[in-house]
């Protein structure tokens, strides 16, 4: 089996935690978690012609998700019971990627700012 890519907003600290978070509850490692802006995720990006970065996007077997979709995905390889959220997929995408999109536009207001080292 290959390992799905998961492509993120690096720069974003709700995204970085959720990726940590995600991370550390996986059945496997399955999933490769790759930022935007990094040189691999440049890559994907070309590879496959991904034209919007404001999602996560899941990719595997050369099949690219996006939003609701992606993290339905993710959540299908986590550790019960976090998997279980796998059943959403049952949803409407539209009602689904609503309440991502409602999340996402939130999601800098949800955690601290990254502080750097400098003060």
């Amino acid at each position: 089996m290959t390992k799905a890519i998961v492509l993120y907003d690096g720069d974003c600290n709700f995204c970085n935690k959720w990726v940590n978070f995600t991370s550390s509850k996986l059945q496997k490692n399955e999933i490769s978690f790759i930022p935007f802006n990094s040189v691999k995720g440049l890559e994907k990006i070309v590879k496959f012609h991904i034209k919007n970065q404001n999602s996560v996007a899941y990719i595997h077997d050369d099949i690219v998700f996006f939003k609701s979709r992606a993290v339905l995905k993710i959540c299908r390889q986590l550790k019960f019971p976090y998997n279980q959220l796998y059943f959403l997929t049952i949803s409407p995408t539209f009602l689904l990627d609503f309440c991502y999109d409602f999340i996402a536009k939130r999601r800098l207001k949800l955690t601290p700012k990254k502080q750097c080292c400098n003060g």
